[in-house]
């Protein structure tokens, strides 16, 4: 009841935390949430322009336009036109409300039989002349060249009771249209119903992404996450794929490979230096590496953090602490006809020590899982285990556990029962605060382990410039395989370990 309660009032203070934060716009983010999402954009932009393409195609009526040219002239004149050009463009004018008139409309419907004037009469002075532009626009040549002979027939009845002494002489004769006076523009349609579309889906996506609640740069780390901010690990583009044996392809992105950039190199440095410098202050060996959902990067995490403590040297012991999944010997490289199954091994209550495998390739022991295990947060929370654990806190210097994600909250608890230290990895902007908050907290649940947050995938940074050069800087490049430190060879039952003669001078530096 007391821990309900607990929960509770943490929840009730990050609603009013979040309450009275205000939404500030990340570029960055927002422009890598549009730019991932940019297939759907496009692929909504073309869906918009066939249905435009479409719906225009079916609203298109061709219309078909006859023409003809008046000469504005005055009743008994004998220069057949006006003297004064400014008073003929003004009774022009006069004359052009008249065609348009709906008298003169009613009277051509009548003569042709018909209800109404199927058309529309556009009626134009041309500049600086007593010319008179008169056309007639229908649904079909025929109407349209009917429409305008019966309006020359009919307008001198209408004229001469307002304008009697003003006279149109026809200039030039009604044409027959031939062809449509406004083509079906398909093209145009569709790339205005493209450019709309993909617009319209690129502002709604960046609108999602700044109310998106989740962690998009290392300031938001301290103000919406209950922890701290251990390291940042800075966005890296190039990486080698190698094929995962079951759910899909993984990223091969160790410190050993030469495609690696220098930041992502020098800020693994500087995790295994305020690591080292926890174990001096505490004497911890279990580490365990979460985080809030699946895809964050823990996996390699923690798969550096065993090759570089490896170098330094350090016993390591890296453990598959997901017995749900089998998907960290594929991401090694390593083929399990090599090793066995320690979660098949302790589901049948066998001994997981003889489960212990050692990668010459790698340089440290590896304790992996091959199938799906039932049961796996009863055999994680057995007494078996925790000897085990114990043992090997004696045979190793440091062991790390790639546990699963916090989702998996009831495996994740029982490593985090055993642990003496944890890290949290979370992915820039990609999973709510809130869930990562109530990673936080099963983390910390257990005596504060929680070391804190590892923000992962930044872009735009070196990686290596909030935390300086400290303790640790550069140990274990250049030496060869294991260079002058000699190889690991042997160590009991693991294999003989040959203490590097040096170690005690890297511990007084």
């Amino acid at each position: 009841m007391m821990e309900q309660r607990g929960e509770s009032v943490k929840e009730n203070n990050r609603t009013e935390e979040n309450a009275g934060r205000t939404v500030t716009a990340d570029f960055s983010a927002i422009f890598h949430d549009i730019l991932k999402n940019i297939w759907v954009a496009v692929l909504v932009g073309l869906s918009v322009s066939f249905l435009a393409y479409t719906a225009a195609w079916i609203t298109y009526n061709p219309e078909y336009m006859s023409q003809t040219t008046f000469v504005v002239s005055a009743r008994e004149s004998s220069t057949g036109a006006y003297a004064n050009l400014s008073q003929t463009q003004r009774l022009a004018e006069s004359f052009k409300t008249v065609l348009d008139s709906q008298v003169l409309k009613k009277k051509v419907a009548d003569q042709l039989g018909m209800d109404t004037f199927a058309g529309e009469v556009s009626v134009s002075i041309v500049p600086e002349t007593n010319l008179l532009t008169v056309s007639v626009t229908a649904g079909s040549p025929t109407d349209a060249f009917r429409l305008l002979n019966g309006m020359l027939e009919q307008y001198s009845s209408v004229t001469a009771s307002v304008l009697g002494q003003v006279v149109l002489e026809v200039f030039e004769e009604p044409n027959y249209p031939s062809y449509p006076s406004a083509f079906f523009q398909g093209n145009d349609v569709m790339k205005k119903g493209f450019m709309a579309g993909t617009a319209v889906m690129i502002a709604l996506f960046g609108l999602l992404s700044y109310f998106k609640d989740t962690v998009k740069n290392e300031k938001e780390v301290e103000t919406k996450l209950d922890t701290t901010l251990f390291a940042a690990v800075p966005h890296e583009r190039k990486y080698k794929n190698i094929k995962a044996a079951v759910r899909r392809d993984r990223k091969k992105l160790w410190i050993t490979e030469p495609s690696v950039s220098f930041g992502f190199g020098e800020t693994m440095k500087k995790i295994r230096t305020k690591l080292i410098y926890q174990q001096r202050k505490t004497g911890a060996k279990v580490l365990v590496i979460s985080s809030a959902a699946p895809g964050e990067g823990k996996t390699t995490l923690a798969v550096n953090l065993a090759l570089m403590f490896a170098e330094y040297p350090r016993k390591v012991l890296l453990i598959e602490g997901n017995l749900r999944e089998s998907s960290l010997a594929a991401y090694l490289g390593i083929n399990m006809k090599e090793a066995k199954s320690w979660g098949a091994c302790a589901a049948a209550k066998g001994d997981p020590e003889n489960t212990v495998y050692y990668s010459e390739k790698l340089g440290f022991h590896i304790m992996l899982n091959g199938e799906y295990t039932p049961r796996s947060a009863e055999i994680l929370s057995s007494s078996r285990i925790t000897g085990f654990i114990e043992k090997m806190k004696e045979e190793m210097d440091l062991i790390i556990v790639d546990a699963p994600p916090v989702k998996g909250r009831a495996d994740t608890e029982a490593w985090v029962r055993r642990a003496d230290f944890c890290l949290l990895v979370t992915r820039q902007n990609r999973v709510l605060s809130k869930y990562i908050n109530d990673s936080v907290d099963v983390l910390e649940g257990h005596s504060h382990k929680l070391l804190g947050c590892v923000f992962n995938d930044v872009p735009g940074r070196l990686g290596l410039l909030s935390y300086g050069y400290g303790y640790g800087y550069g140990y274990g490049y250049g030496y060869g395989r294991y260079g002058k430190y000699g190889r690991y060879g042997k160590y009991g039952r693991y294999g003989k370990y040959y203490p590097h003669k040096h170690r005690e001078d890297h511990e007084k530096d």
